[in-house]
């Protein structure tokens, strides 16, 4: 988890150097001390269930200058868990990884947080560095089944001989919901009239009764304040 945690930081760095040009360019900025922003990041999970996509929109109330809380939704989807099936539930034998059998797994995570965010404006509001964190409750749902590429093997109990029709493995659904908590940080560059682009790193935790799920975020975001 450090390492990939490691690389969403080395990712935002090389993002917030590119970007630097844009805030050496930047006009003045007009942000009002106070008022509302919305926000939107389009990234990445890692750790836990692979690389996968993830989204965030969000909006909130900046009540000083520097201090904000907001409200997001965060998605995630097409997480990996076959992992977890074959090693940590220990349900499933390791011959299914094997052809001709296929395995399946899909997960997702839905998250609805709040957050306290400190932003720190510098150069003119060119460049805003923040730190941020909360949390609120999530879902976790997973998708799993087993098949075969063409006709499924005999599968035989051994005390008896008997032949076992098992497969295909019928589809189960579960899902989840537990506490979720967030923290992070990351930097906007303002562009114009309360319009600005930037990177966030992030870790996530969503607390469920049989495990806990642990990852990191990277993801450019737009944010706009009024």
């Amino acid at each position: 988890m450090g390492r990939q945690f490691g690389r969403c930081v080395l990712v935002l760095g090389i993002t917030l150097f590119a970007l630097l040009p844009l805030a050496t360019s930047a006009t003045a900025q007009s942000f009002p001390e106070r008022g509302g922003r919305v926000f939107g990041l389009v990234g990445g999970s890692f750790g836990e269930g692979g690389a996968a996509p993830a989204v965030v929109g969000g909006a909130g109330l900046r009540l000083t200058r520097q201090l904000g809380l907001d409200v997001e939704v965060l998605h995630v989807t097409n997480l990996d868990f076959s992992d977890d099936f074959f090693i940590a539930r220990g349900g499933l034998p390791e011959i299914l990884r094997l052809p001709p059998f296929t395995f399946t797994t899909e997960g997702s995570v839905t998250a609805f947080m709040t957050r306290f965010t400190v932003e720190f404006p510098v150069a003119g509001d060119r460049l805003i560095p923040f730190v941020t964190g909360g949390g609120g409750v999530g879902r976790l749902a997973e998708r799993l089944g087993v098949g075969c590429s063409g006709p499924c093997p005999a599968v035989f109990d051994r005390p008896t001989g008997n032949r076992l029709s098992i497969f295909p493995f019928p589809e189960v659904e579960t899902a989840a919901t537990g506490l979720a908590f967030t923290t992070g940080g990351g930097v906007d560059v303002g562009l114009w009239n309360g319009l600005a682009v930037g990177g966030e790193v992030r870790w996530f935790r969503l607390l469920l009764n049989q495990r806990d799920l642990d990852v990191a975020h990277v993801a450019g975001r737009v944010s706009y304040r009024f």
